[in-house]
């Protein structure tokens, strides 16, 4: 959850919206290698292997929300380094917006050129 840490500090998180949900904060349950699951002995008509989809199905998921939850933040961390990009380029334009008013003030300033009168004698 470095990303979605990182994307706070930057300020970039909407108001109102609260941190990712625990289970997506939270290392993932991991099983104990070579564990095994068993039941009580009793038949459970193929309930078991139900539930043991259940649960590798939610792991997935789990998952994927994970991924998507980094990419999204990676995507606003992305635009917010943009948004401060075009608000610095705005700022230099509003700066040089003054120099080219000049320019053009200095420009209208001068008197428009009149073609040379010419006198002709015969």
């Amino acid at each position: 959850m470095e990303l979605w840490r990182q994307l706070s500090q930057a300020g970039l998180v909407p108001p109102g919206l609260g941190p990712p949900p625990q289970a997506l904060r939270e290392v993932s349950p991991v099983e104990i290698p070579g564990q095994t699951l068993r039941t009580a002995g009793a038949d459970t008509g193929g309930a078991w292997d139900s539930l043991l989809w259940i649960r590798e199905e939610l792991g997935n998921l789990r998952r994927v929300d994970v991924q998507l939850l980094g990419q999204l933040c990676s995507l606003g961390l992305e635009m917010g380094a943009l948004r401060e990009e075009l608000e610095e380029s705005s700022k230099e334009e509003e700066n040089q917006e003054p120099q080219r008013e000049q320019e053009e003030e200095h420009l209208e300033a001068r008197p428009a050129p009149h073609p040379p009168d010419f006198e002709m004698m015969i």
